[in-house]
């Protein structure tokens, strides 16, 4: 029987992280068959990749394109397929769009978007077969959130059992954010407990730090503590220092994650290429004052009092307005790509008080580029074996520009700006870059055939010329797919096809966990 792709003449990088080999790929089946010489063989399509490099897709451990509405809106994911994605993981930073028990709950995802999500779905398994009617361009994973498990249950037991559910309907596990509810007894109690029931079923566990600025390092410390009292696995999203400050301390937190790691404790990091942060606005509220309901959240900043203390808070830490830049505005669109020191000088207030008038206009619904992060910190970050890249982005297609909101550039160039350009820098040779984006966060969350370029392996493939690898898209124009990616395959089927996205087709696939590893979801 003829083989369906041949892929002839390339590079093999197989994602383990072993130096390259030249061979050819036959697939059949939608898996790899064989690896090796393929001369005479036939196949209804072969691909040279001469000159070009062949690796697994990428698995892309922090997506956000389920709470953005993009998974939704261009199920095709072109930014993350034009730059090698063949796996997203979304459900991350506490926020998932399932389980849903009450509708209401969605709500406060009104500050991660703009663009309308209707479930119609409730359970998991609803959710996964709603996926899979939309046509993905990519493979969905999901994890639990933390906060949409709370908002969805009234007891402890209620959310225990919630995510139990959830897990044995295919969940991968469950994500956590500690920066809107703080990381009290109460919350770490809960998360602690959710934890050991993703350990119960060989989850994984992803955590937003409480802080990335003046308390880096005891929010580091804390997390690392739950890894440990929980015996989960669990991975840092977006591990960074964000601000003078807290640069300083980063080494001692890495040090503090190497001892535990020493000690059997299971944690990990993923981290984005990038200098510059893509965050809420709302997230430079002091702790107190971010807490709660999108409504409760409002009702602080229309009281003059709990103004005047969040004006006040807000004095006490550097924000650099210069540095700020409005990425996205869910009313006020003329103040996006404009810095909030400009915007301020417009409004005639001080930054502080701006702050707090930008999201009552928008009704929380802003988000900011905040130039905090330190280049040598990331660089440090990008040489651990326990770290992968991740692109804490969205996948979009061009006519998002037209929205007149910014995405942030990891969206369309964290994977081709860490290959091209971080990568060298930290001074990591392609099989160890591309490990961290293969192998490793396949291990990681536990997919046990993808992530190798290995016979008997899904055919998750992505074909780039190292040469012309690049990312386009820039903080103020980033709506630029990358240049070099040729061709992405999607168990076996061509996805991107010469550099050009294969429209009219649903090659990616829902991913459901099983306790016995994994199956593709079929209602």
């Amino acid at each position: 029987m003829p083989y369906s792709v041949i892929i002839k003449n390339g590079k093999v990088f197989d994602g383990t992280g072993a130096e390259p080999f030249f061979a050819d790929i036959g697939i059949k089946g939608g898996n790899i068959s064989r690896i090796g010489d393929l001369s005479g063989e036939n196949a209804g399509r072969i691909i040279d990749a001469s000159g070009l490099f062949v690796c697994p897709g990428f698995i892309d451990l922090t997506s956000h394109s389920d709470v953005y509405g993009t998974l939704f809106h261009r199920p095709l994911q072109e930014s993350m397929l034009t730059q090698g994605v063949s796996t997203i993981l979304v459900g991350n930073c506490g926020e998932s769009l399932a389980p849903i028990v009450k509708k209401e709950s969605l709500s406060e995802l009104e500050r991660w978007t703009n663009l309308p999500i209707n479930a119609d779905w409730n359970s998991v398994e609803d959710y996964f077969g709603s996926l899979e009617k939309i046509g993905l361009g990519v493979n969905v994973a999901t994890l639990v959130g933390q906060e949409t498990i709370h908002r969805n249950a009234e007891s402890a037991q209620q959310r225990e059992l919630l995510l139990e559910r959830s897990l044995k309907e295919g969940a991968w596990g469950v994500s956590s954010n500690f920066l809107f509810h703080g990381q009290n007894g109460e919350s770490t109690e809960e998360a602690l407990n959710l934890f050991k029931i993703a350990k119960k079923y060989g989850r994984i566990c992803k955590i937003h730090l409480r802080d990335e600025g003046k308390n880096f390092l005891p929010a580091v410390a804390a997390t690392v503590d739950l890894a440990r009292r929980s015996g989960a696995r669990v991975i840092i999203s977006h591990m960074k220092a964000i601000g003078r400050e807290a640069w300083e301390d980063f080494e001692n937190a890495l040090s503090i994650i190497e001892r535990a790691r020493a000690e059997g404790v299971e944690i990990y990091c993923d981290a984005f290429p990038y200098l510059r942060t893509g965050s809420q606005l709302m997230a430079l509220l002091p702790e107190w004052g971010r807490q709660g309901s999108n409504e409760e959240i409002l009702s602080r900043l229309q009281d003059a009092e709990n103004k005047n203390k969040i004006v006040s808070a807000l004095q006490k830490i550097t924000l650099h307005a210069d540095r700020i830049l409005i990425a996205s505005a869910g009313e006020d669109k003329k103040i996006i790509g404009h810095t909030l020191e400009k915007i301020s000088k417009e409004l005639g207030m001080s930054s502080e008080e701006s702050i707090v008038e930008i999201l009552k206009i928008n009704n929380l619904n802003t988000t900011i580029f905040g130039k905090t992060i330190n280049q040598k910190n990331l660089i440090s970050l990008l040489k651990k074996d326990y770290v992968c890249v991740a692109s804490d982005g969205a996948g979009y297609d061009l006519s998002f520009g037209e929205l007149g909101n910014l995405a942030h550039p990891r969206s369309f160039g964290a994977f081709s700006r860490f290959l091209s350009k971080l990568a060298p820098i930290a001074g990591l040779k392609m099989e160890e870059a591309i490990k961290k984006i293969t192998s490793l966060p396949a291990l990681l969350l536990g997919l046990g055939d993808r992530g190798t370029v290995k016979p008997g392996f899904v055919a998750d493939i992505a074909i780039f010329d190292p040469q012309t690898l690049k990312d386009l898209s820039t903080y103020k124009t980033p709506f630029n797919y990358s240049t070099g990616m040729k061709y992405v395959l999607l168990s076996g089927e061509i996805a991107l096809n010469d550099g050009v996205v294969v429209e009219d087709r649903d090659f990616g696939k829902v991913l459901a966990k099983k306790n016995k590893g994994f199956h593709f979801f079929r209602k």
